[in-house]
């Protein structure tokens, strides 16, 4: 995507307190907006800001994306979209398989549920970026869109949900104005989907979010470059905030119950999708085994991640073996040969016995015990 230059103008009078820099060329001022955090004492005041940020950016609309960790890499803050987090291409396009086969049982799903009506289930089947925005926004697994929000509360909200640390951070991005309920912007090679719009009446979640779904796009896969997929490219600010009664003020954050409604009948269809994701089509996984491995690999995954706030599991999981958690300290090697057989397995399946596939699949199985990882369905 194309980014987006920030110059002295466009910043507000507190970020131009916090900016030292003498010089206030676009490049510098785009560099200081990337990797410095402006610090909000009350939900009032970062309302206050945005306001003022608008009225300094009038040519974009302002989207925000609530984290409980700010991810940052060589100085700036990364903002990846799920399947580009990897720095692996073979592994990248191995997703994009599990996301498209996740999207054909989408539709396979859809169209036996009888309380789905006939019109938005056609609509689902025509629109393919329709199918991904459900499956990033339910969590089935990993795709090219990054979730935004047009609600300050609902990104504080998320930047406080099950934070220990109680520091909450809000990205600001600076997008093209939307045009209709999917915008592509050819200029800035940005499409935007806003599912408030578009989302099937049977998904409660994308209305109680106020969700909006972001991905770059380009004419053909060799004008890609890694950096061209970070969203940091549209950065306009990054606030940091302690979650207390101060900052909130007579203000609430949303509840998770309210966030993720119950009695949702996309979660339910997703929530099958995600479990069943490595067995989906025989083409891509050989055996039913690789799927077991699979999906018990994801499960440790995810652990390390929700555990760490760390979206790369490797680093993440370092993290906890360096004298962070007893468990993964003894296990590392284990783990990491485990990691390494994932990758085969993936990339060179041909390659690999059943044999095998069973003996690492009883080596996971025993180090989720030990690291208390519950795999009951197994």
């Amino acid at each position: 995507m194309k980014e987006y230059s920030v110059s002295y103008k466009n910043l507000t009078r507190k970020m131009k307190e916090i900016y030292k820099d003498s010089k206030r060329n676009s490049r510098n001022i785009t560099s200081f907006v990337r990797s410095t955090t402006i610090r909000i004492k009350t939900f009032h005041e970062l309302v206050m800001e945005i306001a003022e940020l608008s009225y300094k950016n009038p040519e974009v609309m302002l989207f925000y994306r609530g984290q409980i960790k700010n991810h940052v890499k060589t100085k700036y803050s990364t903002l990846y979209p799920t399947i580009y987090r990897s720095n692996n291409k073979r592994d990248i396009d191995f997703e994009f398989k599990i996301l498209e086969e996740s999207a054909s049982k989408l539709i396979d799903e859809i169209e036996q549920n009888e309380s789905i009506d006939n019109d938005e289930i056609t609509e689902i089947k025509k629109i393919k970026l329709l199918q991904y925005s459900i499956l990033q926004h339910y969590e089935v697994c990993k795709t090219p869109l990054l979730d935004l929000t047009q609600s300050l509360k609902v990104a504080c909200s998320f930047a406080v949900l099950n934070n220990e640390e109680k520091i909450g951070y809000i990205y600001v991005l600076a997008l093209p104005y939307i045009k209709g309920r999917i915008s592509v912007d050819s200029e800035n090679y940005i499409t935007n989907v806003r599912l408030l719009s578009i989302s099937c009446s049977a998904s409660k979640r994308p209305f109680f979010q106020e969700g909006y779904l972001v991905q770059t796009e380009f004419t053909s896969d060799s004008d890609i470059e890694k950096g061209d997929l970070d969203f940091n490219r549209r950065i306009v600010a990054i606030y940091e905030f302690k979650d207390d009664e101060k900052f909130w003020e007579s203000e609430n954050p949303i509840s998770i119950k309210n966030l993720y409604p119950d009695n949702d009948i996309m979660k339910d269809i997703c929530s099958k999708i995600e479990s069943e994701k490595f067995y989906l089509d025989n083409n891509l996984v050989d055996k039913r085994l690789i799927g077991d491995f699979l999906t018990l690999w994801n499960k440790l995954e995810k652990s390390v991640r929700d555990e760490t706030k760390n979206n790369n599991f490797w680093s993440g999981f370092l993290y906890l073996s360096k004298g962070k958690d007893k468990k993964y300290e003894k296990n590392i090697k284990d783990i990491d040969r485990l990691r390494r057989f994932r990758n085969k397995l993936i990339h060179e399946t041909d390659k690999i016995s059943e044999e095998e596939v069973n003996n690492e699949l009883k080596s996971l199985r025993e180090i989720l015990k030990k690291l208390s990882i519950k795999y009951w369905y197994f």
